[in-house]
């Protein structure tokens, strides 16, 4: 408890100024009310090109199956090169019908203004919902949501959005290529073009997945029927098992996308 207590403490006094890179488990650029097991590990390497080309790796690890936290290097632009944190806690999971629940800050950094989130996430289902508000980097606070479909245990179709004129709309793929590595590529639209300043791109995203503790993380996204813990135990998950597992986050438009 006393861990839970420091984490959401935590959540609440981070602030800062443009976002870099969320963590990386979500959908193409939203995070999702799930979090990776004890132990788990991703490294995640981010590229996405909305008039900018941006670069960011991420490492990220689970904590106690209630948590986790992440480092985010943006190596390009150049000019805008910065090491950030994020983390993420668990705030509600049991087993059923509801919904998982998360909070979350991103872009912790000096001289950057943080990102905070809550979210709730389906349980696993061959179509997955996730809901909630997200306060992006050059905006007060706005909706997002996003959707899911497994298209098979291991491949999943995944659509996201932040309303307000800065944020995008995304329409992408999630593809466990292996048990350890899994690739995102989504289309990104903006709300508004502004006259050109938001236009259309890309996010591409590739993770690698392994553990230090507790037997192995699962395929990424299509992870078990845990509901909100992403194990650290090899899982072979039945057809249409997944549903919003935990996939990655190639950056998001809650801050640019590629550059949250």
């Amino acid at each position: 408890m006393r861990f839970r207590s420091c984490l959401v403490l935590l959540l609440l006094i981070s602030a800062g100024g443009p976002a870099v890179n969320a963590s990386p488990n979500g959908l193409n650029q939203i995070p999702i009310a799930k979090v990776y097991g004890d132990g788990g590990v991703a490294l995640s390497f981010s590229q996405a090109d909305l008039g900018t080309p941006s670069t960011v790796l991420t490492t990220q690890y689970g904590l106690y199956n209630i948590g986790e936290v992440g480092i985010d290097y943006q190596a390009a632009p150049a000019s805008q090169r910065e090491v950030l944190a994020n983390a993420k806690i668990l705030l509600f999971h049991k087993p059923g019908n509801l919904p998982d629940v998360a909070a979350g800050i991103e872009n912790i950094g000096t001289w950057q203004r943080a990102v905070p989130y809550m979210v709730a996430t389906t349980q696993p289902q061959s179509l997955g919902f996730s809901l909630g508000v997200i306060r992006p980097v050059l905006n007060g606070y706005e909706a997002m949501g996003g959707i899911s479909y497994n298209v098979s245990p291991t491949f999943q179709v995944v659509a996201d959005t932040i309303r307000g004129w800065s944020n995008y709309t995304t329409l992408g793929v999630i593809d466990n290529v292996t048990p350890s590595i899994q690739a995102n590529l989504a289309y990104a639209a903006p709300n508004q073009s502004m006259g050109g300043q938001n236009p259309n791109g890309y996010i591409f995203n590739v993770t690698y997945l392994f553990h230090i503790k507790g037997g192995g993380v699962s395929h990424g996204k299509d992870l078990s029927t845990k509901g909100g813990i992403i194990p650290t135990g090899p899982v072979k998950p039945a057809p249409g098992a997944a549903g919003n597992g935990g996939g990655t986050n190639s950056g998001s438009s809650s801050a640019t996308p590629g550059g949250k």
